[in-house]
């Protein structure tokens, strides 16, 4: 393993302009993943865009689980138990075991969707499985508090990515093929951008480092995390339970409706995702040397972005939706109250947000469990209730109640856990949570 010497790292940027490039970075990619929304809307079918949907929906909170919640964990872990070998290979791991499930579920449970949709599941995976490389890549620029890194790979990945996708799918109007060239884009944007940046930092590791790592301590890194990737699987399945209802009881077509217009809760879930990325480690310091009044206002700011933030985006989606929804996939989408309603739910998640970067960076990780698996349950009742009778409203409604769940769980639990986060109790001198 290559650790950096500390006075060979290139120098840190302030808080504030973290901030900036981790906005800049994720702000592109989601950008970058409405394109590819837009692009098979305009020159394809609803249908090719429920497909994309679903699968997004079923092979997602796969890779969730896979992922183990390491970029997260890494960016906060004091590294006094585990090494960097020990992260990367879990995660190279993670990824196959993924892939390989994803073909069990394509060829049995959703064997009677056609081979079109199952080779979706397929390379939308193999998507996955490169984006999962590179997720962990980020958590240790994370790490060091290198947020332009982080951007770099972004801007890369995502320009890579969508460039691929778009000019396959307009020659071939074939999604499965478009898919599979905005895979090979990813593999070659992770040779491109990523493995030279880790070389910046003096973090690139050689394959003898993670061949030659302990089975049994990636078994113990595999427990430890698995609370953090259960709570991934289960938080992120609530969010798919809506679409998958929806294509039992409507069809391809209304999950493509109502999968275009919650697209919105990804690119808020990656706006999220930045204040998170540009402040774990910082909260984690905060925590471990118990600097209470600093990690009060930070959090302050914090919530204050994120209300703010809320407030904007479903005031814009109720005044202006429809014509934005015209603009980007075609009239057949401009559907403004239920965009709205969908708008107001994800803007909850953005609420609960600056709480669970909270929660990880104490390294509560049990608890995050405990709130995914009651937002998956509610999510589960929901849509069974709603759907079958409001059909599209319905999985709206049903989403806008999962995320009132988690956004309830997150306040009550970190709530309950503030003496524990506030006077550092919860966490153990090597760097692992206590819980009592």
């Amino acid at each position: 393993m290559n650790d950096p010497k500390t006075n060979a790292a290139p120098l840190r940027p302030s808080l504030r302009r973290n901030v900036f490039f981790a906005a800049i970075g994720r702000g592109y990619l989601a950008l970058t993943q409405l394109a590819l929304i837009m692009v098979t809307a305009h020159l394809g079918q609803v249908e090719d865009v429920g497909a994309l949907t679903l699968a997004t929906a079923v092979v997602t909170p796969l890779f969730f689980l896979a992922s183990l919640g390491m970029r997260e964990v890494h960016t906060v872990d004091d590294l006094t138990r585990f090494s960097r070998a020990d992260y990367v290979a879990l995660r190279f791991v993670g990824g196959v075991l993924a892939l390989a499930l994803t073909g069990v579920l394509a060829f049995t449970v959703f064997a009677g969707l056609g081979g079109t949709v199952q080779s979706t599941f397929l390379l939308l995976a193999l998507v996955r499985f490169f984006g999962t490389q590179s997720d962990l890549n980020h958590g240790m620029f994370q790490r060091a508090e290198r947020l332009d890194y982080v951007a770099w790979s972004i801007l890369v990945r995502g320009s890579a990515g969508f460039i691929a996708f778009a000019v396959a799918f307009w020659v071939w109007r074939n999604l499965p093929l478009a898919l599979c060239f905005q895979a090979l884009a990813w593999a070659l944007a992770y040779r491109v951008a990523d493995l030279q940046l880790l070389d910046r930092l003096g973090q690139r590791l050689a394959w003898s480092d993670i061949l030659s790592i302990d089975g049994r301590k990636l078994m113990h890194l595999t427990w430890w995390l698995l609370p953090v990737g259960l709570a991934l699987l289960l938080a992120r399945g609530a969010i798919s339970v809506p679409s998958v209802v929806l294509e039992r009881s409507e069809g391809l077509a209304a999950v493509g409706l109502f999968g275009a217009l919650a697209y919105v809760h990804t690119g808020l879930s990656m706006l999220a995702n930045t204040l998170g990325s540009a402040t774990a480690a910082r909260l984690r310091k905060h925590i471990r040397f118990q600097e209470t009044q600093t990690l009060r206002r930070l959090m302050r700011r914090l919530i204050g972005m994120s209300m703010g933030m809320a407030v904007v985006f479903v005031a814009v989606a109720w005044m202006f939706g429809a014509p934005i929804l015209t603009w980007m996939f075609g009239p057949e989408y401009a559907a403004r109250t239920l965009f709205t309603v969908i708008v107001f739910g994800s803007s909850m998640t953005l609420l609960a947000a600056p709480l669970i970067t909270l929660l990880t960076a104490a390294q509560m990780l049990q608890v995050r469990l405990v709130i995914a698996a009651v937002s998956f349950g509610v999510a589960l009742v929901a849509s069974m209730v709603l759907i079958p009778e409001h059909g599209t409203m319905g999985a709206a409604w049903a989403f806008v109640l999962t995320c009132g769940a988690q956004l309830g769980a997150t306040c009550m639990t970190t709530w309950l856990r503030r003496a524990d986060i506030l006077g550092g109790a919860g966490v153990s001198s090597n760097g692992h949570e206590v819980e009592g």
